[in-house]
Order: structure tokens, then C-alpha cells, then sequence
């Protein structure tokens, strides 16, 4: 199972900062859910949802991320503005 972050308007998924493919085998699989809200709020990537991909497709799960993920540097907790 590959856990990819994937823009919500063009279905691109994430290869690196700045960098974008259609090709979920292409992109960067972050492993872990977490690891991908992480680095989406640490580079103020937004307007993304996470991707499930498994190798056959039978699996696949798009999970979108609630509100506006922020995180700040006096916590280094991840919250969710609920607006």
C-alpha cells in the first residue's frame, strides 16, 4: 500500500516540493498517513487529500483532510481550522 498526498482538483499526486505526476507509481510515498499531513503542513501544502494506492487498485482510498491543516512551531502539534 502506497500512501501518497494527491492534489484535490487536478488528481496530480505529489513527487516532490514543488513537483507533481499523474503517475501514483511516480510520486513520493510517504508510508504513513501522519508522515504525509506532516509535510503537508510543514511546507503549507494545500488543498490536498491523502491517497491509498495498492498495487492491484481493488483498494484504493482517497481521504480528504478536514478544514485547513496548520501547524505551528511553538507546539509542533497538527490542528485543524474547522471554518
Amino acid at each position: 500500500m502506497r500512501t501518497l498526498l494527491q492534489h484535490a482538483r487536478t488528481g496530480l499526486y505529489l513527487r516532490g516540493l514543488g513537483s507533481w505526476t499523474a503517475d501514483p507509481y511516480d510520486a513520493f510515498d510517504f508510508q504513513h498517513s501522519q508522515k504525509a499531513i506532516d509535510f503537508a503542513c510543514k511546507h503549507g501544502i494545500i488543498g490536498v487529500q491523502i491517497a491509498l494506492r495498492s498495487i492491484d487498485s481493488d483498494c484504493d482510498e482517497v481521504v480528504a483532510l478536514p478544514g485547513v491543516a496548520t501547524n505551528t512551531e511553538s507546539t509542533r502539534q497538527l490542528t485543524f481550522d474547522a471554518r
